[in-house]
Parts: C-alpha cells; structure tokens; sequence
C-alpha cells in the first residue's frame, strides 16, 4: 500500500514540475510577444514628439531595470535584452542615441520638437532572446 502510496506521489510531482516549466515558458513567451508588440507596432508609422519621449522614457526605464552596462553614458548592447534608440533629426547629419536626449532633458527636446512628428524605419531584434534591441527613428517634413 505505501509502494503505491509513494508512486502516485512522485507522478503527481513529475507532472506539477512540467506544468510549471510549461506555465513559466507561457510566461516568457507571452512577455516576449507583449513587449516585441510594442514596438514593432510603431515600424513606418509618424508617432508625435511627445509619443517619441513616452517611448525614450520607457526604453531607459527598461534598460535600467534590465542593468544594461553603460559606457560613456551609452547603454552597450548585450545579447539578450538592451534596447538601443537612435533619431535621425532633418536639421543635422548626426544620428543622436535617446540616452543623450534624455541626460540633456526630455521636457527640452518635447519644447524643441514639439510639433514635429518622427517615423520608426528600422526595427531590430536580439537573435539569442528575439527581444527588440534597436529601433531607428527618423523626423519626417510635416
């Protein structure tokens, strides 16, 4: 009696252990697809300056929660889950990664570029993780 007792216990423990790997690996995916939604969703569409700084504040929020490594004051891309930003402005041939915008204050750039709308041309994404990693965003002639 205590030999089946033992059995059925172990093969309901196996089976909570794959439910739960099953559940965290829905978990991650779900994740991956929800954040992967929000910006590819932006790909070849004019988003306002304001939706631009919603969308720097964001992307430094989670790179700083995700401990991106810094150099220079430039989140350095990893292979699973930085996100670099980079804009493309009419009036200079520079292209200015987002974390610079946001050192030299995003109320600036919105009283600067407030009328201006931006267009999101490239979208990349991590192999390892498939996580965005890059988006590039030029300002469109209005």
């Amino acid at each position: 009696m205590k030999k089946i007792i033992i059995f059925f216990v172990i093969i309901i423990a196996i089976l909570g252990m794959f439910c739960y790997i099953y559940s965290q690996k829905k978990i991650s995916q779900n994740a991956l697809i929800a954040n992967n939604k929000e910006y590819t969703s932006l790909l070849n569409k004019e988003i306002s300056a304001n939706d631009l700084a919603s969308l720097i504040n964001k992307t430094i929020n989670k790179d700083e929660a995700n401990k991106i490594t810094k150099d220079n004051g430039l989140y350095v891309e990893n292979d699973t889950d930085s996100i670099i930003m980079e804009i493309k402005f009419i009036d200079s041939e520079n292209i200015i990664r987002t974390e610079n915008i946001y050192k030299n204050d995003i109320a600036k750039f919105i009283e600067l570029y407030g009328s201006s709308k931006f267009k999101c041309t490239k979208v990349e994404f991590h192999e390892k993780t498939k996580f965005v990693k890059y988006l590039y965003f030029e300002e469109v002639n209005t």
